[in-house]
């Protein structure tokens, strides 16, 4: 019998390694979706707010975990804002949002792969545009409530957009998120209590 031809090798070396991206690309993505049936289905707001800090860390690290899927985070910090101290409220949240957000980033950095073979010109625009509006699009994307950041997220992971930068600005745009949401809480909602 004859070896494999160098083509072959390399052939089944790639193949093994998108086979390994894509698992864990999807074990990502299960696990968001596993994540958000459980935090749904166990918890309500109010459990959240009662575990103090820790619950604040927590629902803002699901949802920002989830991946397109949404778990109410701006009420809880809302919520805890009229409880705890807003700012730290603010700070945890921030942090757990943070780190929840790399989950989408993983996505798309290891999904890369795929992306790039299906959509080669999108990607390279993308690659192009995140190259050149990077550091603002993923701060106003983390800032605005409605702007969907899980698909910036995946495109920055795809196009291997500086991790550090990401999360730097991640970060800064979600603690003003964070503390709007927070003070919110604390300004508004004793107001609201009589009623």
């Amino acid at each position: 019998m004859s070896q494999p031809s160098l083509f072959a090798r390399a052939r089944d070396a790639l193949l093994a390694r998108r086979s390994l991206q894509a698992a864990l690309f999807i074990a990502i993505l299960a696990g968001g979706f596993g994540l958000l049936i459980l935090a749904r289905a166990h918890l309500e707001t109010a459990d959240f707010v009662r575990h103090g800090y820790l619950g604040v860390f927590v629902v803002n690290l699901l949802t920002c975990a989830s991946i397109l899927f949404p778990i109410p985070g701006e009420a809880i910090n809302v919520a805890a804002g009229s409880l705890l101290n807003p700012l730290t409220v603010a700070l945890v949240a921030t942090v757990g949002a943070t780190i929840g957000e790399m989950t989408a980033y993983v996505a798309g950095y290891y999904g890369r792969q795929i992306l790039v073979e299906r959509y080669a010109e999108r990607y390279a625009h993308a690659e192009r545009w995140m190259n050149r509006y990077g550091l603002l699009a993923v701060f106003l994307f983390a800032l605005i409530p409605m702007l969907i950041f899980d698909l910036l997220a995946i495109v920055a992971g795809c196009t291997r957009y500086n991790i550090f930068r990401f999360a730097a600005a991640t970060f800064a745009g979600r603690l003003l998120r964070c503390l709007l949401l927070s003070y919110t809480g604390y300004t508004l909602l004793p107001l609201l209590s009589p009623f």
